[in-house]
């Protein structure tokens, strides 16, 4: 008998689209589509983001070092500050460029 960890991971769930293979729809509006695989695209990311910080928080705090009030009291360089701008702007056009793309096409 095999456990899950036996299973690869390739194998538990279903293959899905090809990567790239961004431009089949499922609803009447390609718009609105486009948008629902965004969100559901960001949820996903977010909440992996959201256990990586924890878990990280965590192993700080069992290593005695106060993770969250070094954040809150963090001052970034104005370079920093321009980097993280930057990031945020880079994220903005990967996740609503499709978006704006088909918006320009109709």
């Amino acid at each position: 008998m095999t456990t899950p960890a036996d299973t690869p991971a390739q194998d538990a769930f279903p293959a899905g689209p090809k990567p790239g293979d961004r431009t089949v729809t499922f609803l009447e509006n390609p718009i609105v589509d486009q948008m629902l695989r965004s969100m559901v695209t960001l949820t996903m990311e977010l909440s992996v983001t959201r256990e990586r910080m924890r878990a990280m928080e965590q192993v700080l705090d069992a290593q005695g070092l106060a993770l969250a009030s070094g954040i809150e009291s963090l001052t970034l360089s104005p370079e920093e500050d321009d980097a993280r701008r930057a990031m945020r702007e880079k994220l903005i056009a990967d996740v609503l460029g499709p978006i704006i793309e088909r918006l320009e096409k109709a």
